[in-house]
């Protein structure tokens, strides 16, 4: 008689892990092949290293295999960059489905399975499902992972599904499964046999699998050193990727010897490399529970090193960039192992060890799991690429967009071709390509003059672009910004699309995020509105709108100026002009027309600047320095540098990157005054505490107005005095408002601004009561300004409070 049991079929609540799990995945591949193909389709790919494996993949589906010409010149081959051969597996493929889009999809669908792994090791370490899901879905939020699956396609991201995969069969005891992962994951990149061998090594160590070890070691070991010192040396003529290890020594033996002789500095580079965030955005994902398992951790060592210790800051990064990805993958098994190792230790002590869910194992298990969950989903807010997390962009193809793909249409596909950074990956797919503005010899050229014109100065592409133009190239289309050179087009006549890149209409200028304004300059310019925005990169960009009041029969230059609240210049359009100026010049616009331009993105180093603008008439207005005088502004706003230039506003950086404006209108003062210096300002209050101590700073807050501009820049001042009238202390300035400085012959009547400043009190100055008074004076002659007014007060100044000085 048979006694076997039936197996029981499984019930509901048991496969919903496994249900969850598969929806996870897809979800995962669904959004990540979305976002991925979203941003290439809105050109955000660049030519490094989208464009480069776009065109070594398609050689190698056309039998010339790693060939590439998208790199700087006598670079021939991705070999002489990486030994990626898992290019051959992926060739086949690419070329059933020839388009960027099949490695972007095939890219987050093999990311997405790497959850599989990593939920079969938990429950071969009898986790349980659920927990096992736990970890599968902090996986699938790492921001680490989660960057590198979003910028572009690189083999290296692949690799740590490849990685897991491995490592859950050898733990496993299935060899030849080991094996293959294995050999996919080293077939990734050169680096990636070194972490291979890290498994031989944990096989022969940890597992006492002797000859599985050793063989792996072996195998690894010597498939790395063939990939950087055989095949990158000889298409490289040497490993170009030493040089960032150069301030250890010239050799590599010079190099090893630093790393064990001079430990100094090493620590100080990893000081510089900012270690201690480094391991903090890499173990936070996973609620730091991988340090439970420290020496499967370890076994990422040869990847912590490469990207630690190499002086190239990108390779610091942990949630940005792809560097850290592989690393990922030992983060993800650590976990499992270290809170497998807690839950085994707590059975081993546990009255009913038979039973797994006994109250100490099962709130053990848990409590590792929800911290895991809570460092997933912290991390994710922080760092990851979810809508709502740190590094989310909202990405979206426009117009634009649209028409330079219909450009791309036009191209042939045995055209020889050379393409700005952003455009070269959507022409790759070639035998032959550039990075623009190398041509060689190229017969096609592809340009988009509206966006960076990396790795030329603005300046500089439009004049090699009308040197093109003055050679054998023509124009065979132009629409929106974007050019299409061709050696067999004939006319180097630019035709009128090309100039929609700049030209608006009314209700575009009226977004609401736009301010309007109505600034005149010499009767000949207008400017309607502007805006204050960070580009897709959070760089800095100003957007104004203008159009000519009159046909102009020469062009202008627009100064687009950041200053500093001392009115100091920090960045401005002089040197680095924007597009329009250079390709739609003012000489070319129809009078009426709204013309948009927008200054370069620009990173300011500083937390808030003052807006400023200005127009030089003629094309070397620049260097003659005159300007158009400004002849109307509406609303009313400070004009300064003897009426040409108009501060707009000011603005101050956000913790989330963004540039906000600060209101010129001040709060109120805590002590309202009725002081009135001659026929220029009033001082209609101000803010100061009632006590302080020697030695400190007391602040002071000024509320002024303006009634009639004088000619004559006065300078403030307040002064201390103590019982006797004696000065103890003083202050002089030019006044500011809330935005800037802004001289007394820049307040428009009814201006008002709040000046706050901070007075010095000395040392030894002694207790008591002193007496604050305020005024304003020619710093020329020294004459005051006269008061009147309530709190106006003898020797033409206003008394504006009194001020205790404790011990």
């Amino acid at each position: 008689m048979n006694s076997t049991q039936p197996r029981q079929p499984r019930s509901i609540w048991s496969s919903l892990p496994l249900a969850l799990l598969a929806l996870a995945v897809l979800l995962y591949a669904a959004y990540f092949s979305f976002l991925t193909i979203v941003r290439y389709q809105a050109f955000e790919s660049r030519a490094l290293d989208m464009g480069n494996l776009h065109q070594a993949i398609w050689n190698t589906a056309h039998g010339n295999w790693f060939r590439l010409t998208n790199q700087e010149v006598g670079v021939t081959s991705r070999l002489s960059l990486h030994v990626e051969p898992i290019l051959l597996l992926i060739a086949p493929l690419y070329r059933l489905l020839p388009a960027v889009e099949t490695l972007l999809v095939l890219q987050a669908v093999i990311v997405a399975l790497g959850a599989l792994p990593l939920f079969a090791l938990a429950r071969r370490r009898r986790l349980g499902d659920w927990v096992g899901l736990v970890f599968a879905v902090a996986f699938l939020l790492n921001p680490s992972i989660q960057a590198a699956n979003w910028l572009e396609f690189h083999p290296v991201t692949l690799a740590p599904t490849f990685l897991m995969a491995a490592f859950y069969f050898l733990v496993a005891g299935r060899t030849r499964w080991f094996a293959l992962f294995a050999v996919l994951a080293v077939a990734c990149k050169e680096e990636i046999g070194l972490l291979v061998f890290m498994f031989g090594l944990y096989a022969f160590f940890a597992l006492h699998r002797r000859r599985v070890g050793t063989v792996t070691m072996v195998l690894a070991a010597g498939w790395s050193l063939v990939a950087v010192l055989g095949i990158q040396s000889y298409f490289a003529g040497g490993n170009i990727h030493w040089g960032r290890y150069a301030y250890l020594g010239e050799t590599t033996a010079a190099k090893l010897v630093s790393l064990f002789t001079q430990p100094g500095l090493v620590v100080a580079h990893l000081q510089q490399a900012n270690v201690a965030r480094y391991f903090f955005e890499l173990l936070l994902p996973v609620g730091f529970t991988a340090l439970l398992a420290p020496e499967v951790l370890l076994l990422a060592l040869p990847s912590l090193a490469i990207n630690l210790l190499a002086d190239f800051a990108p390779m610091h990064e942990v949630t940005t960039l792809i560097y850290a990805a592989p690393i990922v993958a030992f983060v993800m098994v650590a976990t499992v192992m270290g809170v497998a190792r807690v839950r085994d230790w707590v059975v081993r002590r546990s009255a009913r060890p038979e039973n797994p869910r006994s109250g100490a194992q099962f709130a053990v298990l848990w409590g590792c799991a929800i911290l895991v969950l809570g460092g997933a989903l912290l991390s994710q807010r922080l760092y990851g690429y979810l809508p709502g997390s740190g590094h989310y962009q909202a990405l979206r193809v426009t117009d634009h967009h649209a028409r330079i793909q219909a450009i791309l249409d036009q191209i042939p596909p045995d055209a020889k071709v050379s393409a700005q950074d952003r455009l070269n990956p959507h022409v790759a797919g070639r035998e032959t390509v550039y990075i623009f503005p190398r041509v060689d010899d190229a017969d096609t050229v592809l340009i988009d003059v509206t966006g960076s014109a990396w790795p030329q100065h603005p300046n500089d592409l439009k004049r090699t672009v009308d040197e093109l133009l003055a050679s054998d190239f023509g124009i065979a289309t132009a629409a929106d910004g974007v050019l299409l050179l061709s050696k067999s087009a004939a006319t180097d006549e630019i035709p009128p699309s090309f100039y929609t890149a700049w030209q608006t209409n009314s209700s575009q200028s009226a977004l609401a995020q736009r301010i309007p304004v109505d600034v005149n300059f010499g009767g000949e310019v207008q400017l309607l509105d502007y805006a204050v925005t960070t580009d897709r990169n959070g760089e800095l960009v100003v957007s104004t709108t203008w159009q000519a009041l009159s046909p102009l029969d020469h062009d202008l230059r627009f100064d687009i100026a950041l200053l500093d609240p001392e009115l100091a210049v920090l960045h401005d359009s002089q040197f680095y002009q924007p597009t329009a100026a250079l390709w739609y010049p003012a000489s070319m616009w129809a009078t009426g027309e709204p013309v948009r331009i927008e200054t370069l993105p620009w990173t300011l180093d500083a937390d808030r600047f003052v807006l400023a603008v200005a127009v030089y008439p003629g094309k070397d207005g620049w260097a003659q320095g005159s300007r158009l005088p400004v002849q109307a502004v509406t609303p009313t706003m400070p004009i300064l540098d003897g009426d040409t230039l108009v501060r707009l506003g000011g603005y101050a950086h956000t913790s989330g990157n963004e540039w906000v404006a600060l209101s010129p209108q001040p709060a109120a003062a805590e002590r309202p005054l009725d002081v009135q210096f001659g026929d220029s300002l009033r001082l209609d209050g101000v803010s100061i505490q009632a006590t302080s101590a020697p030695g400190r700073s007391l602040p002071i807050t000024l509320d002024w107005r303006g009634i009639g501009a004088p000619a004559v820049d006065y300078t403030s001042f307040v002064h201390l005095l103590d019982s006797t009238g004696a000065k103890v202390a003083q202050l002089d300035w030019t006044p500011h408002d809330a935005i800037s400085k802004l001289p007394t012959s820049n307040w428009p009547p009814g201006w008002v601004g709040q000046d706050t400043q901070s007075l010095a009190l000395p040392a030894e100055l002694a207790p008591g009561e002193y007496t604050l008074i305020a005024g304003l004076y020619d710093w020329q002659t020294g004459s005051r300004l006269p008061v009147t007014g309530a709190d106006a007060a003898p020797g033409d100044v206003a008394e504006i409070g009194t001020l205790r000085i404790e011990p």
